[in-house]
């Protein structure tokens, strides 16, 4: 019997729901620290932001806040995590849409370190959001009723995970 040791790797875009009642701060705190541990290289990382349109500027200002508290200047910041290899590094870079970057969004070939990143008033259509990202950038989607958002989820690919910030237990449940 011959065998071999073999790695199974999950992943998928796993979304991340921001609901209005949500504790903003501390949704934002965690999903900083979901996103970016390994530099996003995770398969549970969460892949795309899925947010009530009306909290959206409020979160992401947040979002910012915690991102530069967590790691401070990626590129210069010895303790960050870069990408994995050359190809990788390239495959997210490719990613990164300059006119749509409102935080980060910049790299360092030499390093293979790129910034957080959060990209907003992303399209379905958008490269980034045709494969799994595996790396420190987030695009931000916004809806106006969480019914639609659970549209937008199903009509992708299962995702290895989910993640819904809210105050709400029906909304959770609704999710669920």
């Amino acid at each position: 019997l011959f065998r071999s040791p073999v790695t199974l790797e999950l992943g998928g875009k796993s979304p991340c729901i921001v609901e209005r009642s949500a504790k903003l701060d501390l949704a934002a705190k965690r999903l900083v620290f979901g996103k970016l541990l390994n530099c996003g290289q995770t398969c549970v990382a969460p892949d795309y932001l899925l947010i009530d349109r009306t909290v959206k500027d409020a979160f992401l200002k947040r979002l910012q806040f915690h991102m530069t508290a967590m790691v401070g200047d990626a590129l210069t910041n010895d303790g960050y995590v870069h990408m994995i290899n050359q190809k990788h590094f390239d495959r997210v870079c490719s990613l990164i849409l300059p006119q749509k970057v409102v935080f980060g969004g910049k790299a360092d070939p030499q390093t293979l370190r790129i910034q957080p990143t959060i990209m907003d008033c992303v399209s379905p259509d958008d490269a980034v959001m045709q494969q799994e990202i595996f790396g420190p950038v987030l695009p931000v989607l916004t809806y106006d009723s969480l019914g639609g958002a659970v549209t937008k989820i199903n009509s992708m690919a299962h995702p290895l995970a989910l993640y819904i910030f809210t105050e709400d237990e029906k909304n959770a449940r609704e999710v669920t």
